[in-house]
């Protein structure tokens, strides 16, 4: 077939190499930024004027570019390519389970707390990078773009589980599929909502993991509510005759409720205990507590930072001490398509009274004026900076001796 590829950004390249590999022609256009460079890519206009029989676009693509509405062939997302790409042959090697995990908030810790409950080797892909288990080797470093689960497929030997993060939706070729959150954003230029296209794909799943009390309509849906309950440090949980209980300390903040929660319910589902979800400590950018210089840290830059994880990190940060904290915040340029709102930040430095603001503005979906005059009506000092290391090192540079860092990003 001739195939159009869009968005080499978000694994359109990934993508177009696979469909090449199958014996397909395939364009590739980078709808982004009409990069041209990689092999295979064209312009918009030279592919305006060919003839396609099918269309691959991102979900996330505004549904009025000018490709998506030109051309008359039958159009499939990445999604959907992926799963055509990655189906199962007639004879297909015996593999373990595989889990793929969507949603706004807690997939990293969602997908790296069930892999410390999976048994054998196993693959974990999480914005943190490709790992194989139970070593935690790193075998490389990709986004969680659909068109990711490729080469992790091909990181797998025979018996290997696997365990994917993945933005915007699920490829339907899951065992288990878990929505981790049914917090919405819009995408695809504002014109759709990323939680409706998350539900949606789920229905191409056989089993999945909602958060508790989640009204979804689907056959194989499960309520991580009616499996787990949370009383204090301690997580319940009851199912298929199974009961028990493991006590975490990081189940007293709400950033990680869910997370420990759900693992705990996927084991569940899965066949393993949860018992040893005990021993789950926070990742890095979690969370973490580290002490440089005699400085004391507080990590909550990734991908999932929000009002919520800095609501819990200056809670935790004012126990260790009495001394004021300085507080790096926002986010870096396109770190992940849920934006870190303005006013939620401007929220989070009203209710956290910090000493010193480290604004990461690196975004040009943030409105840097409107919160440095917030900052300016609440006298808190402000430094605007345009990525988390350069916000890292004028929180370093500055007389604080603690540190809370919460900033959108890619790690």
């Amino acid at each position: 077939m001739q195939i159009l590829v869009l968005d080499t950004i978000h694994g359109g390249a990934v993508l177009g190499d696979a469909l090449c590999r199958m014996g397909h022609s395939v364009d590739l256009i980078d709808v982004y930024r009409g990069d041209c460079s990689h092999p295979g890519s064209i312009s918009e206009k030279t592919a305006s004027s060919r003839r396609y029989d099918l269309l691959v676009h991102p979900v996330h693509l505004d549904p009025s570019h000018p490709l998506l509405r030109s051309h008359t062939c039958p159009a499939i997302t990445h999604h959907e390519a992926v799963r055509w790409i990655l189906s199962p042959s007639s004879n297909p090697p015996t593999y373990g389970p595989h889990i793929e995990i969507t949603g706004a908030r807690g997939k990293t810790s969602t997908a790296t707390a069930l892999a410390s409950l999976m048994k054998g080797t196993g693959i974990l892909h999480t914005s943190r990078g490709i790992c194989r288990y139970p070593g935690e080797e790193c075998i490389t470093r990709m986004s969680i773009t659909p068109a990711s689960l490729i080469p992790v497929y091909s990181s797998r030997v025979p018996g290997d589980w696997s365990i994917a993060e993945i933005s915007l939706g699920f490829t339907g070729l899951s065992d288990l599929a878990i929505l981790t959150s049914d917090e919405d954003y819009r995408v695809a230029g504002g014109k759709l909502s990323a939680l409706e296209i998350k539900e949606r794909t789920g229905h191409s799943c056989g089993k999945i993991l909602v958060p508790p009390g989640m009204n979804y309509v689907h056959n194989g849906v499960f309520d991580t509510g009616e499996i787990t309950r949370i009383s204090g440090t301690s997580c319940s949980y009851a199912f298929n005759g199974i009961t028990g209980s493991f006590e975490n300390p990081l189940l007293a903040f709400e950033s990680y409720q869910n997370p420990l929660r759900m693992a705990a319910a996927a084991a569940l589902i899965l066949g393993y205990l949860p018992d040893k979800l005990s021993e789950f400590s926070p990742l890095p950018g979690r969370m973490n507590i580290i002490t440089e210089d005699g400085v004391t840290i507080l990590d909550n830059a990734s991908t999932g930072a929000c009002l919520k994880t800095t609501r819990d990190a200056q809670k935790e940060i004012k126990k260790l001490s009495d001394t004021p904290y300085t507080l790096v915040i926002g986010q870096e340029a396109r770190a992940v398509c849920e934006n870190f709102p303005d006013d939620d930040i401007c929220t989070a430095i009203k209710e956290g009274k910090p000493a010193e603001i480290i604004l990461v503005g690196g975004d040009e979906r943030m409105d840097i004026g409107k919160i440095s005059e917030f900052c300016q009506k609440m006298t808190v000092p402000i430094t605007i900076t345009n990525s988390l290391t350069e916000g890292m090192q004028a929180a370093r540079n500055s007389a604080s001796r603690k540190i809370l860092v919460s900033v959108k990003t890619w790690r």
